[in-house]
């Protein structure tokens, strides 16, 4: 067999090779009246669906990556939530500290006037 031969072959084993014997099959056990049309029909639906498992693969697998991202967005504010209430705290105990020194000063300034 020429390289030519086996590469043609490698070709069509590989590109319609399956879907070709899946149809032939089909074709032997139905028997239809017209078998080349049926042919060609049945592997027209099989392109299609070929097609549209493509798509719900991409749609998954943008349906991951929306998901991977939102996950992350809600690691971000619940860390961002973290910290404003880590902020909030802080602020608080230092707001008693200035008012517990004013109140500090203030007895002081009536004591001494």
């Amino acid at each position: 067999m020429s390289s030519t031969s086996v590469v043609e072959s490698d070709y069509l084993k590989r590109w319609v090779g399956a879907p070709l014997t899946e149809a032939l099959t089909e074709v032997a056990l139905k028997r239809p009246a017209d078998p080349i049309e049926y042919i060609a029909l049945w592997l027209l639906r099989y392109k299609e669906n070929e097609i549209r498992k493509a798509e719900e693969k991409a749609n998954n697998d943008r349906l991951a990556a929306e998901k991977k991202q939102l996950e992350e967005e809600e690691r971000k504010r619940a860390e961002l939530e973290e910290e404003r209430k880590r902020i909030e705290t802080e602020n608080a105990a230092k707001k008693a500290e200035i008012e517990k020194a004013l109140a500090e000063q203030a007895k002081k300034t009536e004591a001494t006037s």
